[in-house]
């Protein structure tokens, strides 16, 4: 009877939770904050302060998590910054976001190039009117083949990007390597 109540709830538990539509909302909430504390995007400003408080924020986080699983929300992406890595474990989500570009074309390149995992990618901006627009959607699949999979975005000048990643198996990683650059 134990063991009967017990693959109950287990199957109940794994089959219960349904795996939720990719999309561009995981990264909407920190977009939104960051148009209303920056105002509307003017191709005379400069990055400098969101640079200054982005790397505030990053060195006091990632001297707590060690930029991680730990890390809790959205991740920043700066643009032409380098690569970001990172391990998305078994059903769950990676976001990234950037500044507002200041250039029309961005390329944004994901390397998997660990683990096995069956992992979604939508790319989305929002202009300071709030507007989520979907760009790019990708799944690398479940294999054990590293794979590099590049992104042109076009008309992204002003707008903020959201790169959103969710792992889709419930036992495999997904290591990845993310950068994205103007072209």
């Amino acid at each position: 009877m134990r063991k009967s109540i017990l693959v109950l709830l287990v199957t109940l538990f794994a089959f219960g939770f349904q795996a939720e539509a990719q999309n561009c909302n995981q990264g909407e909430n920190l977009a939104q904050d960051t148009w209303a504390e920056w105002g509307p995007w003017q191709p005379s400003i400069s990055l400098n302060p969101w640079k200054n408080k982005v790397r505030r924020i990053k060195n006091v986080w990632n001297a707590i998590a060690s930029n991680g699983s730990a890390t809790v929300g959205p991740r920043f992406l700066e643009l032409d910054g380098g690569n970001e890595t990172g391990t998305i474990l078994g059903k769950t989500k990676r976001t990234f976001i950037t500044p507002p570009s200041f250039d029309n074309r961005v390329e944004v390149t994901i390397n998997k190039y660990d683990g096995k995992a069956k992992t979604g990618v939508v790319i989305c901006t929002m202009g300071r009117d709030g507007v989520l627009q979907q760009k790019a959607t990708y799944e690398f699949p479940n294999d054990r083949n590293g794979k590099v999979k590049k992104f042109t975005l076009n008309n992204v000048k002003g707008k903020i990007i959201i790169i959103a990643m969710r792992n889709k198996s419930v036992g495999n990683k997904f290591k990845y390597r993310i950068n994205a650059k103007k072209k």
